[in-house]
C-alpha cells in the first residue's frame, strides 16, 4: 500500500525535490558534460544556467573514477561523503548517493543536518568570543589613549632610531674625510718603497765599483753615482713623504677620535665632561657638510667649560638642530654658537641666518612627527626628540624664534649640576 502511494505521488515528490533549497541533483553523461541540475546543486558548482562552465567540481571523490565504478543491483555506484569545490579555497561536503543507468550518472546529495547543527554550535561561539574582544577593544582604548600621552618608555628608541639617521647622513662626508689622507698615506708608501729600493742600488754598485776600483777614484766615482740617482733630492723627499704620511696617519687617527667622542658609545651614562670639546667634536662630524655649502661657521666659547649631563643624548640633541641650520642655510649662509654660564645655568646658542619658520609653524616643531622639509628628506622626531633630551633628561629649557627668510635661533638653558635642578 506504501509503496503504491509513493507511486502515486512519484511526480509530485521528484518535482518537490528538484526545487528542495537542501538537496542538490544533478546529471552527467559519460564524457563528464553536466546534462542538468537543481537551483541547489547549480549553486555548489558555481553557475546560474548549464550554458555557463562549471567553476567549482566533484573533488572527491571525482567524476572520472564515479565513471569508473561498477553499480550494484540498485544501480548505485557510491554512497558516502561527497565533496564539490575548486581544489583550493572553496569546498563544500555532502552526503550523498550516486547511480547510474546506461550513459547518465544521477546525483542526489543533501546536506548533513547533524553538521549544520555543528557549525551553528562553532558560530554561536565565535560570536560571543568577537562581542567579547569587542568589550575587550573598549577597555584597551582608554588604555592606549593613557599610553599615547606617555612617551617616556618609547622615547630612548626614536633617540636612537634618531641618532643613526644623523649619523647616516654625516657618513658620506666623514668618510670622504677619512679617504683622502689614506689614499696620499697610501701613495706616499709606494713612493717611499720605490726611493728606498733606488737608494739600496745605488748603494750597491757603488760598493762594487770600490772594490773593483783604486782609492784615488773613490771620490770621483762616489760623487758620480750620487748625481745619477739624485741622492740628495731622493733624501729630502724621503723625509718630506714620511712627514707627510705622519700628518695623515694622524689626520685619520683625529677623525675616528672625534667620531668616538661624538658618538659617546663609552658615555651612554650621566658624566661630567667639558661642553666646548664636546661640541668641537661634534663640529669635527659636521664639518663636510658646512664645507660643502662654504658656510660661514663661528663659535663663541670659553677654553672649557664642564657641564653636568648626559654627554651622548646631548650631542644628538645639539646635533639635530646643527644639521637643521646647515639645510635651513644657503650657500655661504652664516651659523654662530655660543657657549655662556651664568647664575649656575649653562646657555647653548644657536642661531642661522637660514630660511626660518613662518609664525603659524613655530609652535609646532617639537611636536612629534612635524616637518617643514618636503616629504622623504625629513622625519619630523629630530626637534621633538631634542626637546625630550633638554627637557626631560637634562631639566632644562629650550626655546625657539624665527623670522621668515630671515632665520632662527634656539637657546638652550641646562643646570650646571643636574642634582641642584
Amino acid at each position: 500500500m506504501e509503496l503504491d502511494l509513493f507511486s502515486a505521488w512519484d511526480e509530485v515528490i521528484t518535482r518537490l525535490k528538484m526545487a528542495s533549497n537542501t538537496t542538490a541533483i544533478a546529471f552527467y553523461n559519460d564524457k563528464e558534460q553536466l546534462l542538468d541540475a537543481n537551483t541547489v546543486m547549480r549553486k555548489y558548482l558555481g553557475i546560474v544556467d548549464l550554458s555557463q562552465d562549471t567553476p567549482h567540481s566533484l573533488v572527491n571523490p571525482s567524476l572520472k573514477y564515479l565513471l569508473k565504478a561498477r553499480p550494484d543491483k540498485e544501480n548505485r555506484i557510491f554512497e558516502g561523503m561527497l565533496t564539490i569545490g575548486n581544489y583550493t579555497d572553496i569546498s563544500y561536503v555532502l552526503k550523498a548517493q550516486v547511480f547510474r543507468k546506461n550513459d547518465v550518472i544521477c546525483i542526489f546529495a543533501e546536506a548533513d543536518t547533524l553538521t549544520m547543527f555543528q557549525e551553528n554550535k562553532k558560530m554561536s561561539r565565535l560570536n560571543q568570543e568577537v562581542n567579547n574582544l569587542q568589550r575587550q577593544l573598549l577597555k584597551e582604548k582608554t588604555k592606549l589613549e593613557r599610553t599615547l600621552n606617555e612617551l617616556k618608555e618609547t622615547q630612548q628608541m626614536l633617540i636612537h632610531s634618531e641618532k643613526m639617521n644623523a649619523l647616516g647622513q654625516m657618513v658620506a662626508g666623514v668618510a670622504h674625510e677619512i679617504n683622502n689622507p689614506i689614499s696620499f698615506v697610501t701613495n706616499n708608501l709606494y713612493e717611499l718603497k720605490k726611493y728606498a729600493t733606488e737608494i739600496f742600488d745605488a748603494f750597491y754598485e757603488l760598493e762594487n765599483k770600490i772594490k773593483s776600483t783604486d782609492i784615488s777614484e773613490m771620490i770621483s766615482l762616489f760623487s758620480d753615482i750620487k748625481e745619477k740617482y739624485d741622492f740628495d733630492d731622493i733624501s729630502e723627499d724621503i723625509t718630506d713623504v714620511i712627514s707627510e704620511s705622519q700628518s695623515g696617519v694622524k689626520r685619520v687617527k683625529n677623525i675616528v677620535k672625534d667620531l668616538r667622542r661624538f658618538s659617546r658609545l663609552d658615555e651612554s651614562e650621566r658624566k661630567n665632561i667639558d661642553l666646548v670639546e664636546n661640541i668641537k667634536s661634534t663640529l669635527s662630524i659636521i664639518k663636510p657638510e658646512i664645507d660643502k655649502k662654504y658656510i660661514d661657521f663661528k663659535i663663541e666659547a670659553p677654553e672649557s667649560l664642564f657641564l653636568d649631563c648626559y654627554p651622548g643624548q646631548l650631542n644628538q640633541a645639539l646635533l639635530n638642530i646643527l644639521i637643521n641650520a646647515i639645510y635651513a642655510v644657503e650657500e655661504k649662509g652664516k651659523i654662530k654658537l655660543a657657549l655662556y654660564t651664568k647664575d649656575k645655568q649653562t646657555h647653548i646658542l644657536i642661531e642661522d641666518n637660514g630660511c626660518g619658520i613662518s609664525d603659524e609653524k613655530i609652535n609646532e616643531i617639537f611636536n612629534p612627527f612635524f616637518t617643514t622639509k618636503p616629504v622623504g628628506t625629513g622625519t619630523g622626531l629630530g626637534l621633538s626628540i631634542t626637546y625630550k633630551i633638554i627637557t626631560d633628561l637634562h631639566k632644562g629649557t629650550i626655546k625657539a624664534n624665527s623670522k621668515l627668510n630671515k632665520g632662527s635661533s634656539f637657546m638652550i638653558t641646562i643646570p650646571q649640576n643636574l642634582e641642584e635642578k
